[in-house]
């Protein structure tokens, strides 16, 4: 049996009625993404990821304070937004308004799904650093 890839993994948190999801790199960046019916062009994408990036990275100067973020829902009119950090990466979500998105929190939270996110972004990691020299 072949071994899903960081894209399978992702796709297979779309049975969570997502519209999006992806994984954010420490620069804001998108390392991998299963999108759906989202409506943005993808410089919007990029400008929301990066956002997204910047909001956990300034949350993080009161870690010590106030304890490590677990994830950070943001509802609009239309869609909600929930970026859970998992290693030095966020993985993004956006779903329609109303969603209970507990069950997808969870299931990114779990042992199993982030040893598995463990391994997939540590062999992501390996490939880009290759790419770079």
């Amino acid at each position: 049996m072949e071994e899903k890839d960081l894209a399978d993994h992702l796709n297979s948190l779309l049975k969570y009625n997502l519209e999006y999801i992806g994984i954010i790199n420490a620069q804001g960046r998108i390392l991998e993404q299963a999108p759906k019916n989202l409506d943005l062009s993808k410089e919007k994408m990029e400008i929301l990821c990066m956002g997204t990036r910047l909001q956990h990275s300034m949350y993080a100067d009161f870690d010590e304070e106030l304890g490590t973020v677990n994830y950070i829902a943001t509802e609009r009119s239309k869609l909600k937004f929930i970026s859970i950090p998992i290693f030095s990466n966020v993985i993004i979500a956006i779903a329609k308004k109303g969603m209970d998105c507990t069950p997808l929190i969870q299931k990114i939270n779990s042992k199993q799904f982030r040893d598995m996110m463990k391994n997939q972004l540590g062999k992501y990691n390996i490939v880009a650093s290759e790419i770079r020299h």
